[in-house]
């Protein structure tokens, strides 16, 4: 599970995309029209459209893509920590975290000491274990 910021940018990603996409297919299948009355109509053997009752269904569906991923962005962005939260509330949260970060790293290094006391312990008693074993072979 990605974080909202990640999935806030893939859908922005992806809503660049749809538009890109949308503006493409409108750009490609739309029907041709002069400008001005002297404007010629060349002929495009290649070009296909669809036809008008295809096309505007095509757009329907294309600017509900948009609309759908533009509400899931604002619901990720709603759901973002800190909106709706003063700047003064989200410093003292942030002071808060880091005053328990520096309790949390003071108790790892309570813990790594402690750690090293009892290896020396027992490397210790390992090597007394050792020497009482190698002294009644003798």
């Amino acid at each position: 599970m990605t974080d909202r910021l990640t999935q806030l940018q893939i859908c922005l990603d992806q809503l660049s995309d749809m538009f890109f996409a949308s503006l493409s297919y409108v750009d490609q299948n739309h029907v041709a029209v002069r400008l001005t009355e002297g404007d010629e109509m060349l002929p495009d053997p290649d070009h296909n459209p669809p036809s008008e009752t295809e096309f505007k269904a095509n757009l329907t569906e294309l600017t509900s893509d948009i609309i759908l991923k533009t509400k899931q962005i604002l619901t990720i962005i709603d759901t973002l920590p800190g909106v709706g939260v003063s700047k003064d509330e989200q410093l003292k949260r942030i002071e808060n975290l880091s005053q328990e970060l520096a309790e949390i790293e003071r108790l790892k290094t309570q813990t790594l000491q402690r750690k090293e006391k009892l290896g020396s312990i027992v490397d210790d008693l390992i090597v007394q274990a050792s020497e009482g074993i190698a002294q009644t072979r003798d």
